[in-house]
């Protein structure tokens, strides 16, 4: 996929360097048949094409922004976008540092080096989106975006997808969360509480025009089972199915209720008995997204069994699945809530302010508490930060986040971090 990726940006840039004197004009070919390419420095001569580029803009605030250049076919109807952002980040640990480019509280340790300065570029992201409409598909996305946060600064894989009005397959973030309701943070994790998993599905999605809109999904099951001697994930059966309700006050999507479910049929192999088992994981989801102004109140609130994986701050802890204390080889689910508060305030369109509050926790069950004193039973998170539209494409930020960790043995430790970021859209 990398190759390819690389492929396609060489070939791409080439084929661009060559189209300066087709800019704001048509160029006529003798073979009718054959599809002419042209770059545009005005959107006339498609709106159709620019439409469905600005509609289709992602609502997470890490997800890229709408291109700045597009190359269209003659009939002004298929569009082709590159772009990304650049993105430069200093973090600075005091009082203990986490040992994770993202604040997550469950990597919060004892005995932790008190202060750590650490650059990241990371995050930077680059996209190609194919956008366009007929009478079959109607308006339709295909999408791919990566970022470098993959093993050893590797390209990690964002999205693979094509979505149209009421289908999208590929890989992409999953349907179990609200996006459009996620809190503005430098920190890529965010909140602890949020849930937040990619995956490779197939959903269905229906609106009204009177703001309701339901969706349904089929999607690729990822088992996490922390290292044991008892149970390991096995090979998986089923796919997970999510399913949520959304509605839009007056068809505003920025004041929205979104409810949502999840059942997991997960499948894992017991170690004792070599036996082939299952457990029925389950989820439900309330968030909410209201805008009065200049103001911005968002929140989520998700209780289920079996779905760690989906939580930030417990994702890599290994609790979808957990070794039943009472029953060697047998596994149990543990209970968990999450959730998050937070608030925006736009002054105007240069300045931004926002603060988050975000908590996860993690019941015991039969003695699972006493057999792991020191696993992490609750999670904190305090973030505030502000950011400044320096121009149209240039973002600065300067971010403060605070975490804590309290283990099942009732101990609770404490970090700090600074953040700063400049971010170019393009």
């Amino acid at each position: 996929m990398k190759k390819i990726f690389k492929s396609l940006l060489l070939l791409t840039f080439s084929f661009a360097a060559t189209l300066p004197s087709m800019a704001q004009r048509w160029v006529e070919m003798p073979d009718k048949s054959t599809p002419m390419i042209c770059i545009s420095e005005t959107v006339n001569e498609a709106p159709d094409v620019v439409e469905i580029f600005q509609n289709t803009q992602g609502v997470y605030f890490h997800d890229p922004r709408a291109p700045r250049f597009i190359l269209v076919d003659q009939k002004g109807k298929w569009g082709l976008g590159l772009g990304g952002y650049l993105q430069a980040k200093i973090e600075y640990d005091f009082d203990n540092a986490v040992n994770n480019v993202d604040f997550l509280p469950s990597a919060i340790e004892p005995g932790a080096i008190p202060t750590q300065y650490r650059m990241d570029m990371t995050n930077s992201t680059l996209f190609m989106k194919l956008v366009g409409t007929n009478r079959l598909l109607g308006d339709f996305v295909v999408f791919t975006s990566g970022n470098w946060r993959g093993e050893g600064l590797g390209f990690q894989l964002l999205n693979a997808y094509m979505s149209t009005k009421y289908f999208t397959f590929g890989y992409t973030t999953g349907s179990f969360m609200d996006l459009a309701a996620a809190p503005n943070t430098i920190d890529y994790g965010g909140p602890c509480g949020m849930m937040f998993y990619r995956t490779t599905q197939v959903m269905l999605k229906y609106g009204f025009n009177w703001g309701l809109s339901m969706g349904i999904s089929l999607e690729a099951p990822d088992v996490n089972i922390g290292p044991n001697d008892y149970i390991n994930k096995g090979g998986q059966r089923a796919p997970n199915i999510p399913i949520f309700v959304q509605y839009d006050l007056k068809g505003n999507p920025n004041n929205h209720i979104r409810l949502g479910a999840i059942m997991r049929d997960m499948y894992y192999n017991d170690m004792i008995n070599t036996a082939k088992e299952s457990k029925i994981g389950w989820g439900a989801q309330a968030s909410l997204l209201t805008t009065m102004g200049g103001l911005q109140l968002m929140g989520q609130f998700t209780i289920g069994e079996g779905i760690g994986s989906m939580v930030n701050n417990i994702s890599n802890v290994g609790v979808d699945i957990v070794p039943d204390p009472e029953t060697p080889g047998k596994g149990m689910l543990l209970q968990s809530e999450s959730w998050y508060a937070g608030a925006q305030y736009n002054f105007g369109k240069k300045f931004s302010a926002s603060a988050t509050y975000s908590q996860t926790f993690l019941h015991s069950r039969k003695g699972y508490a006493a057999n792991n004193p020191g696993a992490i039973q609750r999670g904190q998170y305090l973030v505030a930060n502000f950011f400044y539209n320096a121009t149209e494409n240039l973002q600065l930020g300067i971010e403060y986040l605070h975490g804590w960790r309290s283990n099942f043995d009732k101990k609770t430790y404490n970090a700090n971090r600074f953040n700063l970021s400049a971010r170019y859209d393009f």
